[in-house]
């Protein structure tokens, strides 16, 4: 174990003593890619710890997660010198790029385009469950049955597939994905615990379209999996990450009892109305609550499914719609708005 931990060491004192000589962005995006990301050193070091007893791995584990977490915060202060630096050489510019463009021998300014507000959100969802140690994962929108459904404890049948009724492509093998869970069964049949990473994208059912469905749209998922993780600590990031989302410092959280196949035990959670502080409103239906998220305790069947021992390692997930954040924070009342490109409507967004 001494070894292990002095290997931890040297990569801290060389990775601290490397980003003070980082000079731009680009080279700040390959460190954090080489040495914080699932190929680096410090990952393969906890990868290789299984023959280590469980005091001894939970000792190491708590030192390499301290030292990633000391040398992504110097990574940031690097980032923001640099910024900085980028944005004094800027202000010190004689031409102001900022100013409009002008069209053709009008003499009118050009109209200055915006992020579309579910490209916004799920910005502010990334750089908020980053803040907590989240990575970003992605897998394909074309999935198939297992990875989708099977390895989720939902088998052929389950009246649990009657919810996400969804699409098939090849002869009931191949669909869109109903949900970005897929990208979680990947990870961890890919990863070796800890784990710790959130899943945007978009998904698809078979949905009338109406003022709260639609064919397609967006979620977010989480996931953690390591050795002790538990229901206070998904109440207290979700807290922490909503009260950043919603930019408002008194977001409280309803747990309630709920059923998904994936999760054990499964649970709903809401927030309270930010609109009403509580008091009953319009759009929380006069409760005080708005329903939010679905999470849980990731179920043992799940991972046995991915060759993750639950006897040694537990973890939550959770996940929601993005546009159901949009339209909570920005008072939206039609979920069609976000994909008719009307520009009435996508410029009320211009300052997010």
């Amino acid at each position: 174990m001494e070894k292990i931990k002095k290997d931890v060491e040297k990569i801290w004192k060389t990775s601290i003593s490397a980003i003070e000589t980082l000079e731009n962005l680009e080279d700040i995006k390959k460190f954090h890619s080489t040495n914080l990301g699932k190929n680096s050193d410090l990952s393969a070091i906890l990868r290789n710890i299984s023959k280590l007893t469980i005091s001894e791995r939970k000792e190491i584990g708590q030192f390499a997660n301290k030292v990633k977490e000391n040398i992504s915060n110097n990574l940031k202060q690097q980032e923001e010198k640099l910024r900085q630096t980028l944005y004094d050489k800027e202000d010190s510019e004689t031409i102001d790029t900022t100013i409009s463009g002008y069209k053709l021998n009008t003499g009118k300014t050009l109209s200055i385009g915006s992020i579309h507000p579910i490209s916004a959100m799920i910005k502010l969802i990334e750089d908020t469950f980053a803040v907590y140690g989240f990575e970003i994962a992605e897998g394909p929108e074309i999935e198939t049955d297992w990875f989708c459904f099977q390895a989720l404890n939902i088998p052929i049948g389950h009246p649990a597939r009657d919810m996400q009724d969804t699409f098939y492509i090849k002869e009931d093998e191949l669909l869109p994905r109903t949900h970005t869970s897929s990208v979680q069964i990947r990870t961890m049949q890919n990863n070796a615990p800890p784990i710790r990473i959130i899943a945007p994208g978009k998904v698809y059912r078979n949905e009338n379209s109406d003022s709260r469905h639609s064919f397609m749209f967006h979620q977010f998922e989480g996931l953690v999996i390591d050795d002790k993780s538990n229901l206070k600590d998904l109440s207290n990031i979700l807290q922490g990450a909503l009260k950043r989302i919603f930019d408002n410092e008194n977001i409280r959280l309803r747990i309630r009892n709920s059923y998904f196949p994936f999760t054990e035990p499964s649970i709903e959670i809401d927030c309270s109305c930010i609109f009403c502080d509580m008091k009953g409103c319009k759009i929380c239906s006069n409760k005080g609550w708005l329903e939010l998220l679905g999470a849980g305790m990731v179920h043992p069947q799940v991972l046995r499914n991915v060759n993750i021992d639950p006897n040694k390692y537990q973890g939550f997930a959770f996940g929601t719609g993005i546009e159901r954040l949009v339209m909570i924070k920005d008072r939206v009342d039609d979920t069609r708005l976000f994909y008719e490109n009307d520009i009435r409507f996508l410029s009320q967004f211009r300052n997010i």
